[in-house]
């Protein structure tokens, strides 16, 4: 945090947990922060969520054939084609959620719970924020290769409709028909399309 800026009071008005094959998470919590502006003298309150990460996986069932998911999401009430992505595990501590598991042991553990995949070989790829001005999550963005086929192992409430491998060529003109919507997998998939001769050619 910036020396510039002094938290007067931080209160949590909402925690997120889930249930989960592995137990139960903490997902976020939203919390109402009093910050004071030491260069301004300005105060503002605003509301914060507070969220301890998520990893976004681009499984490479071949060079050149990607493995999204269809999947249901409840606050747009439809399905979307993505990436496989899950939350880190956490406790709360001091008010925010700490990360109980490295972000390579969550990557490994969703990427098998939502596809039924698991990968023996991995690559960080990128890090960033996903909406700084209101959250603090960040995604870490992984390449998965040398996939062997597993068991799915869903966790309750989760709506995987369909496992399904993209071609390379395929993936491109999704994202150029805007069929794409989820953000973490553009980002994911930017990054890996990126990495080829010749860049991503999305038209």
């Amino acid at each position: 945090m910036s020396d510039r800026f002094r938290w007067h009071a931080v209160e949590t008005v909402y925690r997120e947990t889930h249930q989960a094959a592995h137990g139960d998470e903490l997902r976020w919590l939203v919390s109402r922060e009093t910050i004071h502006d030491t260069v301004t003298g300005h105060t503002v309150t605003r509301s914060i969520m507070r969220h301890p990460g998520i990893c976004v996986m681009v499984p490479f069932l071949t060079a050149d054939r990607i493995v999204l998911v269809r999947q249901y999401r409840h606050p747009i009430a439809g399905e979307l084609w993505e990436l496989p992505a899950g939350t880190l595990a956490a406790r709360e501590e001091g008010g925010r959620p700490v990360p109980t598991e490295t972000p390579e042991a969550c990557a490994a553990r969703e990427l098998r719970e939502e596809t039924g995949y698991e990968a023996g070989v991995w690559e960080k790829a990128a890090q960033c924020y996903a909406a700084p001005g209101g959250n603090d999550q960040v995604i870490h963005v992984f390449l998965a290769r040398s996939l062997v086929r597993r068991r799915q192992a869903l966790d309750p409430g989760e709506a995987i409709t369909e496992v399904r491998a993209f071609s390379a060529a395929d993936l491109e003109a999704m994202m150029g028909r805007g069929d794409v919507h989820d953000a973490k997998t553009l980002v994911g998939l930017l990054y890996a399309l990126g990495r080829r001769p010749g860049g991503v050619r999305v038209s």
